[in-house]
Order: C-alpha cells, then structure tokens, then sequence
C-alpha cells in the first residue's frame, strides 16, 4: 500500500527554516549581550583597581597629579558603564523582541507537527480499517468456497 503523504511537508521546511533563522537571531542578540556584561565587569574591574592608588594617597604619600588622573580615569570608567548599561538594555529589549519570533515561530511549527501527526494517525486508522475489510472478504470467501453450498445439502435430501 502507498506511504503516508503530508501535503504540507514544503511548508514545514519553510517553518522550520523560519524557525531556526529566529532561533540564531536570538543566539546573536545573547551573544551580544553576554559581551557587553563582560565588558562592564572589565570596566567596574578597571575602576577598583584605581582603589588601591587613592588609598595610597590617604596614607600619606600624596602625588596630586596621579591623583587627579586616577579619578578622571574611573569618572571615565564610570561613564562608560552607564552608556554599556544603556546598550545592554536596548539589546535586552531586542533580546526579548527575537525570543518572542523565535517563540511564534516554534508554535507555528509545533501546530504542523500536530497536524501532520493527526492526519497521519487517520491515515492510518483508514488504512488499518481498509485492510480488516480485505481480510474479513477473504475470510467470507474462503468460507462460502470451502464450505458446501446449500443445493447440495437439498441435493442430498431428495436423493436420486
């Protein structure tokens, strides 16, 4: 008997293309979040270890030049979190934005898949009922073959 077909099978593949191009997106958006936590911790890193050289200052070996620097330097550290801390946000909400395609798109395939097996299921359930008749007409055939038909049975009775 012939193979189960799923007419949309074509479509499942663009879903599912559709879906992965998402899913990489969102893998993107991540990344690129993940890179920018990474350079804010390098800069807050940066901005302690200036610390240790105002520290110096207090306990009494004051070099007002490397002072100044030092605090110009972590004033510049500073404001380079908070514009890091603004980008993250933005690639937050465009992470958030590329999870909610990405999660479209994983229904839309999702409810195909259904589909597909529904269909594949009433298939086969057709295909199992159609094969029961095949057998059952046999069977009665083989029956009505085998078994002596009811003339000769009358046949018999009247006698020659």
């Amino acid at each position: 008997m012939n193979q189960f077909q799923f007419r949309l099978e074509n479509v499942v593949r663009l879903r599912e293309r559709e879906r992965d191009v998402a899913a990489e997106s969102f893998k993107q958006a991540q990344y690129a979040r993940q890179k920018l936590l990474l350079q804010v911790d390098e800069l807050l890193e940066e901005h302690a270890s200036q610390v240790p050289l105002q520290s110096d200052s207090i306990a009494g070996q004051v070099n007002p030049q490397r002072l100044l620097e030092s605090q110009r330097y972590q004033m510049q550290l500073l404001q380079e979190v908070a514009q890091l801390k603004s980008q993250i946000q933005l690639v937050e909400a465009e992470c958030e934005k590329r999870r909610l395609t990405l999660v479209k798109h994983e229904q839309n395939v999702s409810s195909l898949e259904k589909l597909r097996s529904k269909q594949q299921a009433e298939w086969e359930a057709d295909r199992q009922r159609l094969e029961q008749l095949a057998l059952d007409q046999w069977a009665g055939f083989r029956y009505w073959k085998v078994s002596p038909s009811p003339r000769a049975d009358l046949e018999k009775d009247t006698g020659p």
